[in-house]
């Protein structure tokens, strides 16, 4: 294996990690903000046209 390579490949997992944690962090305040809507005041659409 090239000696420049080991660095690289550390650098891309951890983006990969990075990216992944944010994403989970995103959905779960995602979900959060969600419970807390007052969904009486969600209007229901008729898509069947």
């Amino acid at each position: 294996m090239p000696d420049g390579l080991l660095p690289i490949l550390l650098l891309i997992v951890v983006v990969i990690i990075y990216t992944i944690a944010k994403v989970v962090q995103s959905v779960r305040k995602s979900e959060r903000q969600w419970q807390q809507v007052d969904k009486s005041k969600l209007q229901d659409w008729d898509d069947d046209d």
